[in-house]
């Protein structure tokens, strides 16, 4: 073993080197991640390659993420308790997966603002407490932001008076998500797994569904759709939450790298989508998949239906609503989705 000389007298060299590596890891701190997702789905891999992997080459020697997994490490409805209990330190997930412990999940979903707005105007620091508060977590991002949904259908909806969908006598796959607009619009609302709609369209149980813009041919439903309702509606409310023990433990350089990269993903994450979307467009169309265009007052009768069902469900769950609505919801205003480009903008 080799030796030095010092004022102390003969060191071991491997003393010295062995202590260097733990000096350094001891400054650099690793989460855990997990998303509510599967790694394959669209949103998920937003997460991995726009926030995950950026930060992790940006931030060495100060903080890394390191992912565990998707679904098959957490249920996604156990997701958010399995975080507030610390089993790991950061979750990428709909916030539609544990909507009864945040409710206010709901105003990110019947926004028509964007991070950008909520981070000047004081929506986003309440939103902050409401999770410190309600989930035990710190809320970091709102990836994906601009993703949104369609009415999916098998059969030709009819329109009323005002040029809207009267879904009376449709039976329509829905989750939380989706259940309030389809009741309005005269529904029956069915609640199966989404691996089950294919089945069940085929076999007259269901004559529709909602679902994401993205991710449609990933599943085939683009084969069991005849006709799409435009405009789409809501906003996809993924957020990237960190325990919060966790977040308070860290150093004021992890926290900093962590929000600007978390900053950078709310305008990374919207191209990243977009490029997909596009791509699965063709498939939609060369499936044959006919557009139901509403136009003009129509389509912000819809609108103003979607979203103001949403905030009805809200207004239900959460004394916070009368705060977070004039915050996140501008009555009137076009869907963000409908000016894309002008939203991918805002960082200019």
């Amino acid at each position: 073993m080799p030796y030095v000389k010092s004022g102390l007298g003969v060191v071991a060299m491997a003393g010295i080197v062995a202590a260097l590596p733990s000096a350094t890891i001891a400054q650099e701190k690793t989460l855990n991640a997990v998303t509510g997702l599967q790694q394959t789905n669209i949103l998920a891999k937003s997460y991995l390659e726009k926030f995950v992997a950026p930060l992790n080459a940006s931030a060495k020697g100060v903080i890394q993420i390191k992912y565990a997994g998707g679904q098959e490490v957490v249920p996604p409805r156990k997701a958010a308790a399995a975080l507030k209990r610390g089993q790991f330190d950061m979750l990428s997930s709909p916030t539609a997966y544990y909507i009864g412990t945040v409710p206010e999940g709901y105003a990110l979903l019947a926004s028509n603002q964007g991070p950008r707005v909520l981070r000047n105007n004081g929506g986003w620091e309440l939103l902050q407490k409401i999770y410190a508060e309600k989930a035990g977590a710190h809320l970091l991002s709102w990836g994906a932001n601009m993703t949104s949904y369609h009415m999916y259908l098998w059969k030709e909806p009819t329109l009323d008076k005002d040029g809207v969908p009267d879904l009376t006598g449709y039976k329509m796959r829905a989750t939380g998500t989706y259940r309030p607009l389809f009741r309005a619009l005269g529904a029956t609302t069915i609640n199966i797994k989404s691996s089950e709609v294919i089945t069940a369209i085929q076999r007259g149980t269901v004559d529709g569904f909602g679902f994401t813009d993205v991710s449609l041919p990933a599943i085939g439903l683009h084969k069991v759709t005849k006709y799409r309702v435009q405009p789409n509606f809501y906003q996809t409310n993924t957020v990237e939450t960190i325990n919060l023990a966790t977040w308070k433990s860290l150093t004021q350089k992890q926290k900093d790298a962590l929000n600007r990269m978390a900053i950078e993903f709310e305008y990374s994450s919207v191209p990243f989508i977009e490029a997909e979307r596009l791509r699965e467009e063709v498939e939609i169309k060369k499936a044959g998949v006919k557009d139901v265009v509403l136009k003009d007052s129509a389509a912000a009768k819809y609108l103003e239906i979607a979203h103001g069902e949403i905030w009805k469900e809200l207004k239900n769950r959460s004394t916070y609503h009368d705060q977070l609505r004039p915050l996140l919801y501008k009555p009137g205003q076009a869907n963000r989705q409908l000016k894309i480009g002008q939203a991918l903008d805002e960082k200019r």
